[in-house]
C-alpha cells in the first residue's frame, strides 16, 4: 500500500490480559509501522466504539474478556452492521462451537499460528491483495471520488471488493459476488444491483480528477462503467497500490 493508506490499519487488541495485550501491542507497532493498535479488555467497550463507527479495521480476539465469553462478544460482533474484519489469535478458538460463531464471508479468520511473529505475519501478508487493507483503501478512494460517507452504495461496493479479492478465480458478477453482497447486507441482489448502479452514475456526476484518472488507469474511459468493471478495477487498484508501497519502502 502506499504510505498514506497503510498508515491507516487501526487494529483493536482485546483480551483481559492486560500485559499480554500491552507486549502483543508494543511488538506489532515496532515491528510493522503499518499497524496502529489500541488495547480493549472489555468486549462492551469495544462493541460501544464499533456502534459509534470508530475507526477500527480489524479486531484480534486472543482471549476471554473482563465482561463476557468470547462467544458472546463474537454474537453481539456478528449483529453489528458495519462490523470489522475479525481475527482470532490462539488455539482455543479450535473447535465446533467457534465455527458455528464464524460466517462465511471473508470478514473473520483463523490463523493456523499462535506466535506473536506469525501474527504478526499474518497480518503483513494481507497487504499483497488480503482482505484486510479493502477497508482502508475504499475509504480513501470514496473520499477522492467527492462520495460523503457512510453510504450504503459504497458498503455494498465494499464488500463485493472483499469477496473479490478473497480469491484469485474470476467470480460471476451477479450469482456469485452480488448474492454474496445481498446476504451480507440482509437485502436483495435487485437492491444491491440498483445500489451500485447508482454509486456509479453518482461518481460519473461528480467526475472528480482521481476518478477520471481512476477510469483512464483501468481501461474505463470511453466505456460505459458495469458493474463487474468497476469491481475488478478496483481490485487491481488495490494490487497495484500495494506494489507501489513495497517499492517504496525498499
Amino acid at each position: 500500500m502506499t504510505e498514506r493508506l497503510v498508515s491507516k490499519l487501526h487494529v483493536a487488541l482485546l483480551s483481559y490480559d492486560e500485559r499480554e495485550i500491552r507486549v502483543r501491542k508494543n511488538y506489532l507497532e515496532e515491528q510493522n509501522p503499518a499497524i496502529c493498535c489500541v488495547c480493549f479488555h472489555s468486549g462492551e467497550e469495544l462493541l460501544r466504539e464499533l456502534r459509534q463507527q470508530r475507526s477500527v479495521d480489524i479486531v484480534v480476539l486472543s482471549s476471554q474478556l473482563e465482561d463476557m465469553d468470547g462467544y458472546e462478544f463474537l454474537k453481539r460482533l456478528n449483529s453489528l452492521h458495519n462490523r470489522p474484519l475479525l481475527l482470532l489469535q490462539g488455539d482455543d478458538w479450535y473447535s465446533d462451537a467457534t465455527a458455528s460463531f464464524l460466517r462465511p464471508d471473508g470478514r473473520q479468520y483463523l490463523p493456523e499460528r499462535s506466535s506473536l511473529l506469525d501474527l504478526l505475519l499474518d497480518l503483513r501478508s494481507s497487504t499483497d491483495i488480503g482482505i484486510f487493507w479493502v477497508l482502508p483503501f475504499c475509504k480513501q478512494l470514496y473520499a477522492e471520488w467527492g462520495i460523503q460517507q457512510p453510504d450504503v452504495n459504497c458498503e455494498y461496493l465494499t464488500t463485493a471488493l472483499q469477496v473479490v479479492c478473497g480469491t484469485e478465480r474470476k467470480l460471476a458478477v451477479r450469482k456469485e459476488i452480488l448474492q454474496t453482497v445481498a446476504e451480507e447486507h440482509h437485502t436483495t441482489v435487485a437492491a444491491v444491483d440498483c445500489g451500485m448502479r447508482r454509486l456509479i452514475d453518482g461518481v460519473e456526476k461528480y467526475n472528480t480528477e482521481a476518478w477520471q484518472k481512476f477510469k483512464q488507469d483501468y481501461g474505463l474511459m470511453g466505456h460505459s462503467v458495469t458493474l463487474g468493471k468497476l469491481i475488478y478495477a478496483g481490485r487491481q487498484k488495490l494490487i497495484d497500490s500495494g506494489t507501489q508501497g513495497r517499492k517504496a519502502g525498499r
